[in-house]
């Protein structure tokens, strides 16, 4: 154990004859040759072992004292100490990656996906001597980031990304260029879907990727977050969302768009059409959607050609064993061999804990970090804003859809006939009344309370919500939930409880309000706190949460604001991502759009949400209703 307990960095001191006795022996330097094969994309490893005195020890004489259960091998009248746990180790890492016998004798052929793994657990073990080309240290530094990638030209996007954001897109690219595949794991709020869609709209260096569209696979609610992202961002690329049931009318255009935008639900039923093309690159985001390496969402992504492949989650991936193998069989299919090895290897040592279970989430590790990039918010502090804001969009479901057109027809000409027969001004809370229930129909069906209309119907806006919450809940953030309408909440509890995930609860009938407040800031085991708009606005000190969920928008943004610094204020150390969720094409995105249209207005002269309703003009009431 001695040569172990060195190089986990303790000094050992001797007394008396052992003093004596140590003084003459020697030990052992594994020494390993590491060359270009003769095979492009491949590299060979040989070793051997050199005495502290220059004299090389064969591998049989190794293999004979480990037989022997012995650290020791007797040479005449000279004893040599052997680290057994470095050999053993770097024998396993060598068995581990090798995919034959090399050119040279006792040599292994490996691929150069692995040279970054084989590199770092070389390096872990001290006192070993790595004798290898500057071109391949150089390689494998990059890979396992120790050398810093070289920067991209990125247009017009180059003053919208910050440092981090920029650095995660050279690692993308750098990735590509090196015929390796990745996961990019920022923490949630980071901007993974910038970086990509920044990534995307590089150049491609391979001449048929160039004129292929990349894909993008996610949750059928962010597809049309991806959308408006794209939009905003990369305006130039050709952009088809194939989504719905008119997504058939619109297969001949994919070969000439740039970026194709789809579901998981759908690549499953469409996989004929899909697997008619090769894409540039294949997006998986929500990688979670994929982690059962048996269902159809997995299978059927697996089936997609591309030349290059990329996938997003939120989640420390991993932290979970059991689902990364598929998601790696995805991405490099073999890299962390079978199913089988890779259970017995990793997934079973790792669930038995101790010794062994640390010894190969190291290993794991080793073998995910080349591949993997992950940023924490307080990593990443100096980059960041103390509040991060953005919209996600999500689009009616059928249902939905359905209902809220014949409400917004059927309310134009009430509407209409209202303002004829008394005028606006006197109409105004009839039409705020007509307004609200358009605002419900984009929550969920169920608040209108209409009798043929029950919970069957899908929210397409409770399943985004579910969406993040999910990622967030996965990454160890707490959250806080805002919504006008006390009946949604009720809703948003029952499905809570489904899930059998712990919340707490306040609207204006709640009587011990700081009691729930402290309940929440203490108990860290309860990640949801749902709170009404009305009763949440103020008062409330809630920095135990990071991040802020408004479920629907209000008329007058300063309200939303106000809610969001219940987590956002003094005492708060986490960077505060607040996402507002909006349905697009309905009265929730005209809403939006006012609020950014009036915005100096709002911020100057409007001081109550009152006065925002107040402000509501003719045109305005006739813009909302436009679908």
């Amino acid at each position: 154990t001695m040569p172990r307990l060195q190089r986990l960095g303790w000094r050992i001191n001797f007394e008396g004859g052992m003093e004596t006795f140590m003084d003459k022996v020697e030990s052992t330097i594994p020494v390993v040759h590491i060359n270009n094969s003769s095979n492009a994309g491949f590299f060979e490893v040989g070793y051997d072992y050199e005495t502290t005195s220059g004299q090389s020890l064969s591998d049989t004489e190794i293999q004979h004292a480990i037989n022997m259960g012995e650290a020791f091998v007797k040479r005449g009248n000279k004893t040599i100490l052997l680290d057994i746990n470095a050999v053993e180790a770097a024998r396993e890492v060598f068995s581990d990656c090798a995919v034959g016998a090399g050119d040279r004798p006792g040599s292994f052929k490996m691929n150069d996906i692995h040279a970054a793994y084989v590199q770092s657990s070389l390096l872990s073990l001290d006192g070993a001597d790595i004798e290898a080309s500057s071109e391949w240290m150089n390689k494998a530094n990059a890979q396992n980031r120790q050398a810093k990638v070289e920067p991209v030209p990125l247009g017009k996007l180059e003053d919208t990304l910050r440092d981090y954001q920029k650095n995660g897109v050279y690692w993308l690219s750098f990735l590509e260029q090196s015929g390796f595949c990745g996961i990019l794991a920022d923490e949630m709020g980071l901007g993974k879907t910038l970086q990509t869609l920044t990534w995307l709209s590089l150049q491609r260096e391979k001449t048929d990727a160039q004129h292929a569209p990349a894909l993008i696979i996610c949750p059928t609610s962010l597809v049309d977050n991806w959308a408006e992202e794209a939009e905003k961002f990369v305006p130039h690329l050709r952009v088809q969302k194939m989504h719905g049931s008119a997504r058939h009318e619109h297969w001949e255009k994919v070969p000439d768009c740039d970026l194709i935008i789809t579901s998981y639900a759908l690549i499953r039923r469409d996989l004929d059409e899909y697997i008619q093309h090769t894409f540039s690159v294949i997006v998986l985001d929500e990688a979670q959607h994929i982690k059962n390496r048996t269902t159809q969402n997995a299978q059927a992504v697996k089936q997609v050609k591309a030349h290059h492949k990329l996938v997003l989650t939120g989640t420390p991936i991993e932290n979970s064993v059991t689902d990364l193998w598929s998601i790696m069989d995805f991405l490099m299919p073999g890299y962390l061999g079978n199913h089988k090895t890779f259970r017995e290897n990793y997934e079973l040592p790792i669930q038995s804990g101790g010794p062994d279970a640390e010894l190969a989430l190291i290993r794991l590790r080793r073998k995910l970090h080349p591949f993997l990039l992950r940023r924490l918010k307080k990593e990443v502090a100096k980059d960041l804003p103390d509040k991060i804001q953005r919209v996600a969009y999500c689009t009616l479901s059928g249902d939905q859809s359905r209902v809220y057109k014949q409400l917004a027809e059927s309310a134009k000409k009430e509407i209409g006939n209202l303002v004829g027969a008394q005028g606006f001004n006197k109409s105004r809370m009839q039409i705020l009344k007509i307004l609200l229930q358009l605002r419900q129909t984009c929550c969920h069906l169920d608040l209108l309370k209409l009798p043929h209309l029950k919970s069957e119907y899908p929210s397409a806006k409770l399943e985004l919500f579910f969406e993040l919450v999910d990622e967030a809940l996965d990454a160890g953030h707490r959250i806080l939930v805002f919504s006008q309408f006390t009946s949604m909440l009720s809703i948003i509890r029952e499905e809570l409880e489904e899930r059998d995930l712990k919340y707490c609860y306040l609207d204006g009938a709640t009587k011990n309000r700081q009691e729930r407040v402290r309940q929440f800031n203490t108990d860290r085991s309860i990640p949801i706190f749902l709170i009404s708009l009305k009763a949440g606005g103020s008062g409330l000190n809630l920095t135990g949460a990071d991040m802020v969920i408004h479920f629907d928008p209000w008329w007058n943004p300063a309200v939303e604001d106000q809610a969001t610094d219940r987590a956002h204020r003094i005492g708060q150390k986490n960077t505060v991502y607040s996402v507002k969720l909006i349905t697009k094409g309905t009265v929730e995105d005209k809403v939006l759009q006012m609020q950014q249209k009036k915005k100096s207005i709002i911020d100057s002269a409007l001081e109550k949400d009152a006065d925002m309703v107040q402000s509501l003009t003719w045109n305005d009431v006739q813009e909302l209703l436009s679908v």
